[in-house]
C-alpha cells in the first residue's frame, strides 16, 4: 500500500513539472485549425483562427486549451506529461439538443 501511495505522489509531481504550457497548447490547436477535414470546417477554422476566443485551463498535473467560436467549442486540446492531444469538436446539424 505504501508503494502505491508513493507512486501516486511521484506521478503527481512529475505531471506538475511536465504539464504543457499555453504556448505549446496554442501551437497544437493552430495545427488542427490549419488542416481542416472538409470545406465547411475550413470556413469555421478561418473564423476561429481570426476571431475565436481561446482559453487555457491549468489543472496542476494537466491542462486544457479550447478555441471557441460563437459560443461553440471548435477545437479542444488536453495536455499532460509534455504531450498534447487536440481534437476538432463535431457538431451535429439540427440535432435538437438545445431545450
Amino acid at each position: 500500500m505504501k508503494w502505491l501511495i508513493m507512486l501516486i505522489i511521484v506521478a503527481g509531481i512529475a505531471g506538475y513539472f511536465t504539464r504543457p504550457d499555453e504556448a505549446k497548447m496554442r501551437e497544437a490547436a493552430n495545427a488542427v485549425l490549419s488542416h481542416p477535414g472538409n470545406l465547411s470546417q475550413g470556413v469555421e477554422s478561418v473564423g476561429a483562427s481570426l476571431a475565436g476566443e481561446r482559453s487555457y485551463d491549468n489543472y496542476y498535473v494537466g491542462a486544457r486549451y479550447r478555441v471557441i467560436l460563437n459560443n461553440d467549442p471548435v477545437v479542444t486540446c488536453y495536455g499532460a506529461f509534455t504531450q498534447v492531444q487536440c481534437s476538432r469538436e463535431q457538431h451535429a446539424a439540427g440535432s435538437g439538443a438545445n431545450p
